[in-house]
């Protein structure tokens, strides 16, 4: 599989996480729904996001560092744009359930930023 089918087949995933992402917000109201149309909605928006700043994350470091291994790069953009989707999703989520207080919100992005820590502590050994 070359890194432009690759590029491309999640950019596609992305799309059609985000097509379902407004479906769901079309035809169903979220609001006072069951707990699978909302595991639904936050997954579809996890993908989406995900996807999103994946792909333009590995684009900003493939402009910057022109040299660098392909696979590193993707590595890392994609790792750090899944935190940053589910950091994203997690505070909606706290907002669903009306526990989106600045002190949760600041724990979660402490969890977060320690995983991302960890990651990057692991790649130094």
């Amino acid at each position: 599989m070359t890194l432009k089918s690759y590029l491309w087949g999640i950019g596609l995933a992305s799309f059609l996480a985000l097509v379902s992402f407004g479906a769901i917000l079309w035809f169903v109201s979220p609001s006072g729904s069951n707990p699978g149309i909302l595991l639904l909605l936050f997954l579809s928006l996890f993908l989406a996001l995900c996807g999103f700043f994946g792909l333009l994350g590995f684009y900003l470091r493939r402009r910057k560092f022109k040299e660098g291994a392909v696979v590193n790069l993707l590595t890392i953009s994609f790792r750090e744009g899944t935190l940053l989707g589910l950091l994203l999703v997690g505070f909606l989520v706290m907002r669903a359930y009306d526990v989106f207080y600045w002190w949760t919100a600041l724990i979660f992005l402490i969890i977060v930023v320690g995983i991302e820590m960890a990651f990057l502590y692991q790649e130094k050994e």
